[in-house]
C-alpha cells in the first residue's frame, strides 16, 4: 500500500484485524518460548506505526505487547551492559556491545510519537 496517499477505510480496517491477528500469535508465541522473533516486532511495529500516522484506532494488544518486548529488552541489554562493564574493570577485553537493531529502533520511534501526541 503506498503511503503517498490516504488509505481506504476498510484498508486501515484490514491493516488493524492483521495487526491484531499478529499480536495475538505474538502473545502466544512469548507464553510459550518466552520471546518473540525480531521480525514479529518489526512487522508488529510497522502495522502499529502505520495505524497511527493514519489516525487510526491501534489494537490494544498489539500496543501491549510491544511495550512488554521494549521492556524486556532494554531490561536484557542493561544487564548485558552492565556485565560488560564488570568484565571490563577485572582486566578483560571488552567485547562488542549488543545494540538494538531495526525492530528496536521502530519501537522507540513509535513510543515517541506516542509520547508526543500525548503531549508527556
Amino acid at each position: 500500500m503506498s503511503t503517498s496517499r490516504k488509505p481506504l477505510p476498510e484498508q486501515l480496517e484490514m491493516v488493524a484485524a492483521l495487526t491484531a491477528k499478529l499480536a495475538d500469535q505474538a502473545m502466544a508465541e512469548m507464553m510459550s518460548e518466552h520471546s518473540v522473533s525480531d521480525r514479529t516486532v518489526q512487522s508488529l511495529a510497522d502495522g502499529v506505526l502505520f495505524l497511527d500516522r493514519h489516525a487510526h484506532p491501534i489494537p490494544r494488544l498489539a500496543l501491549d505487547l510491544l511495550m512488554r518486548v521494549h521492556h524486556d529488552r532494554s531490561a536484557a541489554l542493561a544487564v548485558s551492559r552492565r556485565e560488560g562493564a564488570r568484565r571490563e574493570a577485572r582486566g578483560f577485553k571488552p567485547a562488542e556491545r549488543a545494540e538494538e537493531g531495526g525492530a528496536g529502533r521502530k519501537v522507540r520511534s513509535l513510543f515517541r510519537s506516542l509520547r508526543r501526541r500525548d503531549g508527556a
